[in-house]
């Protein structure tokens, strides 16, 4: 069998956003490609700690989390970036003294900071996943609070290009509109998590599949042959991908994984 690995969002691409509403035409489609030989996986900037029990269920071959800083098969840690301390305690420091609010990602916890982090959007996160995020508002969690990447909200006080300088001694920016911007380590992406993963399993480029919807996603649509985009997706993606199919509530990803006659 000419055996595949598929990649999967979450946000916008397996549930609708701010929700873990997976639907069963998504989940019957995830079930049936691995049934037929093929691997599934999970390729998010959720940190493990944010992956739902909802999408763990469907019995994924693994998942790589937090744009390419962690990587499971199975139970198995297959590879785990870790941010130095005294780095994390530098950034943290930096966002507190210029009030920039911002949520910081580690694989077990979630540390929020600044009153505007708190939007609908994390609202919803923590109803939905049961989590609390740590508010960092004493100096003895800013000094322990340990994370691999971060979410923070462009501030109009100072100029972003600011913020941006200083987080690159570490950090690629991506810009996830709104004022959003997503702060990953560098020489990691969802891309760097695809191509350790084709080294491990000895599974040519050319037999991976990535669906996505945004930003965030561009790494691995751009990495991959066969990238597929969702029918609500961020205009920025759509030239690099090779097919569009539905919205995630419309059967987008049943119809994405027939068309390339995965299932």
């Amino acid at each position: 069998m000419d055996r595949k690995m598929i990649f999967f969002d979450i946000d916008g691409t397996l549930v609708p956003e701010c929700t873990n509403d997976i639907p069963e035409s998504a989940k019957n489609a995830i079930k049936t490609a691995i049934a037929n030989g093929h691997l599934a996986f999970i390729n998010s900037g959720r940190t493990l700690i944010n992956i739902h029990e909802n999408v763990k269920e469907l019995g994924f071959s693994g998942y790589c989390c937090g744009c390419g800083t962690e990587i499971y098969v199975g139970d198995h840690t297959l590879y785990y970036y870790e941010l130095p301390l005294s780095s994390c305690n530098e950034i943290i420091d930096f966002f507190y003294k210029n009030e920039i609010s911002s949520l910081f990602e580690g694989s077990n916890s979630l540390y929020i900071l600044g009153k505007d982090a708190y939007t609908p959007a994390t609202a919803s996160i923590e109803a939905s996943m049961g989590i609390k995020f740590t508010p960092l508002d004493t100096e003895e969690l800013r000094n322990s609070a340990q994370f691999t990447k971060l979410l923070y909200w462009a501030p109009n006080h100072m100029e972003d290009s600011v913020v941006q300088e200083f987080l690159s001694q570490w950090f690629d920016i991506i810009d996830r509109g709104d004022g959003v911007r997503e702060v990953v380590p560098k020489n990691h992406s969802k891309a760097t998590a695809i191509q350790k993963l084709c080294d491990h399993f000895q599974i040519p480029l050319e037999n991976c599949y990535a669906i996505g919807d945004s930003t965030n996603d561009l790494p691995m649509l751009d990495y991959v042959p066969h990238a597929i985009a969702m029918g609500v997706s961020m205009k920025e993606i759509l030239p690099y991908v090779e097919y569009q199919t539905d919205t995630v509530e419309n059967d987008g990803i049943e119809k994405a994984l027939k068309h390339y006659g995965i299932i």
